[in-house]
């Protein structure tokens, strides 16, 4: 099991876009429909090597992106985890502004309105061995 620590940041804002976007996707791939927008995790240093070894060991479930004439969407890679409890899923576009110190959940519901949580606030992910 890897634990990834990190503080809730507010993003660039794109989030809601493209989970919208790729709703119907992530519905079939992962059992859910995710509420539009991904809850955004700087981590702490020592957790970047963690989340490293995560992204080489781990299984990951691939979503296809829609297709959708004259766009150039990339595919995303899911890792199942939890935060507080609740299950998410660590989303990993192809393309993406962030870089390997980031993480971007997703999950049926709000997760700072249900984790009450705000910006700065240290949290824990958990990512079970697969």
């Amino acid at each position: 099991m890897a634990r990834l620590r990190g503080r809730v940041f507010t993003g660039l804002g794109e989030g809601e876009f493209y989970v919208n976007l790729y709703a119907r996707q992530f519905e079939r791939a992962l059992g859910y429909k995710p509420y539009p927008g991904t809850l955004n995790i700087r981590l702490v240093p020592g957790s970047v090597e963690e989340w490293r070894r995560v992204i080489a060991t781990h299984n990951c479930i691939i979503v296809e992106p829609p297709q959708i004439p004259g766009t150039r969407l990339a595919r995303v890679k899911c890792y199942e985890a939890s935060l507080r409890g609740v299950r998410v899923h660590i989303v990993v576009p192809d393309i993406s502004a962030y870089d390997e110190t980031v993480v971007e959940l997703i999950a049926p519901e709000s997760l700072r309105e249900k984790l009450s949580l705000r910006d700065g606030d240290l949290v824990e992910v958990v990512v079970p061995n697969r």
